[in-house]
């Protein structure tokens, strides 16, 4: 009697329970889950509109050793008008949000916002490691 058919088909088996396992698993996992730390936050001048700058984290699983992770997603401007809850929000593309690790806001006027975004070497020298700047009415 040939034992390889049997082996193979044994292996096959076993590879399929695994794979059926891992996509049920998969398939229950809850939405990835996003918090935020504040980086800076800061009012107009004439005090009617308001920005926050955070950063955001995403929430993950290893399905190999089930640990749960956190790691940075993104930076976000969140902006509205002062007293309001800042809903409305301009993701700050073109970074690497891991090394950023605090920022400063300008106003040039009521409307128009300079946010640097500052990334502090090893030396602990800050260094501005990106600019944006903004139209609140714009966008």
């Amino acid at each position: 009697m040939k034992k390889w058919p049997w082996i193979m088909l044994s292996l096959v088996v076993i590879l399929l329970v695994f794979m059926m396992n891992y996509f049920v698993d998969k398939s229950q996992q809850q939405p990835n889950m996003i918090r935020s730390a504040s980086l800076t936050s800061s009012t107009s001048p004439d005090k009617k509109n308001i920005i926050e700058v955070k950063k955001m984290y995403r929430q993950s699983t290893d399905y190999f050793d089930y640990e749960t992770k956190q790691e940075i997603d993104s930076i976000r401007m969140y902006y509205g008008k002062h007293g309001s809850m800042l809903s409305r929000y301009k993701e700050l593309k073109g970074i690497h949000p891991s090394i950023i690790h605090d920022a400063d806001v300008q106003w040039k006027d009521d409307q128009h916002v300079i946010i640097h975004l500052i990334n502090t070497n090893q030396q602990k020298k800050k260094k501005v490691d990106k600019r944006f700047s903004y139209h609140l009415d714009e966008m």
